[in-house]
């Protein structure tokens, strides 16, 4: 049976792993919770994940496998999250399909403290930062390749994704419904801080995703760290359900983000093929509310969010954007939307936000 089974999905992955780990919460299968299996695994192995809800924390961060889930909508890996140190995935290889991961936020748990006055180390991150759902951040990645195919991510608390890139690696996200409701956006990315892994073949990728972010203002958070790093950003077909607003408290000053001002937008003194719709409420939290409960016209776009129910467009320090640009000393940069590192390819189109299209 099991045999059978291994050649159908090796058919449909392409995976050539020496054995079929299986789990189920019914006992069905070999294990009942998918870190005994991880541990088991080697690499090239394929963990078939049957359905149910899988409460565990996984470190995937020395092998490279596949994790298959049945149907996405039942194959669900969920962890609290309110804490920076546990990520539902911790991963840096592998090959990840038919799964939701979901970090979730109890209604007990402890809020995160303010960082503007404090020194944070490694040792301390739990105390100031929640974590995100899918975390890629280690040595592994040189050499090696992550795929999320037909998946769902959704975060009730920090960024969905959080990524440190390494050189020669790939990051792939296809197919993928990701949603964050928490006080981070979709993604949060960075280049190596490491000489060692420093170098110009890193590839971010997104293939028809749709995207909603409705806890946050800045759906990515880029950082620039290294002038030698290049990052290869490919979007094709991202559809992407957003918010921005003219409140400078909710932005950063340093942005180096050196596109449209949705501020100038709204007020008509900028172009933009984005559509932008405002909500032209002085509420501002009822106006989140709303989003998350379903934009009013069901339209992807960003949904400008007045708090003075003119559309401010004043000279503000801050970029009112759905994009976080952080290049060393602030800086703007001849990358993407004013980075230094990341470089949209020309395989980049179909998207509903201007800046992750290619123009030619």
């Amino acid at each position: 049976m099991e045999a059978d089974a291994m050649t159908t999905l090796r058919a449909i992955t392409g995976a050539e792993g020496s054995n079929l780990l299986v789990v189920s919460k019914d006992k069905s299968g070999t294990y009942e919770a998918i870190t005994d299996a991880v541990s088991d695994a080697k690499d090239g192995d394929m963990i078939v994940i049957f359905p149910g809800e899988y409460n565990e924390s996984l470190d995937i961060r020395d092998k490279d496998i596949i994790l298959l889930g049945l149907d996405k909508n039942t194959c669900i890996i969920k962890y609290d999250t309110s804490v920076y140190s546990t990520p539902v995935l911790n991963g840096a290889a592998g090959l990840f399909c038919n799964l939701t991961f979901y970090g979730y936020r109890p209604k007990n748990a402890i809020s995160v403290k303010d960082t503007s006055e404090n020194t944070i180390t490694p040792d301390n991150l739990d105390d100031y930062f929640s974590g995100y759902v899918i975390h890629i951040d280690d040595n592994y990645e040189y050499g090696h390749s992550i795929i999320f195919n037909n998946c769902n991510i959704i975060s009730e608390n920090n960024n969905c994704i959080g990524m440190g890139m390494r050189d020669h690696f790939s990051a792939s996200f296809i197919n993928c419904y990701i949603r964050s409701v928490g006080v981070a956006g979709i993604l949060y990315v960075h280049d190596p801080d490491s000489l060692e892994y420093a170098g110009t073949d890193m590839h971010l990728i997104f293939k028809d995703n749709i995207w909603e972010n409705y806890g946050y203002p800045y759906v990515i958070f880029a950082k620039s760290i290294n002038y030698m790093n290049s990052i290869n950003l490919t979007f094709q077909r991202v559809t992407t359900y957003c918010y921005a607003s003219p409140m400078d408290e909710i932005y950063v000053p340093g942005n180096a983000y050196s596109g449209t001002d949705l501020r100038l937008a709204v007020a008509g003194l900028a172009p933009t093929l984005t559509p932008v719709y405002v909500m032209d409420n002085a509420k501002y939290t009822e106006c989140i509310k709303s989003l998350r409960n379903g934009c009013a016209s069901g339209f992807p776009g960003i949904y400008y969010i007045t708090d003075t129910g003119n559309g401010n467009a004043s000279a503000l320090p801050s970029v009112s954007a759905p994009y976080y640009i952080q290049n060393a000393f602030d800086h703007t940069g001849n990358g993407w939307a004013g980075s230094n590192s990341y470089h949209l390819t020309n395989d980049s189109f179909g998207n509903t936000l201007d800046e992750m299209n290619f123009v030619r």
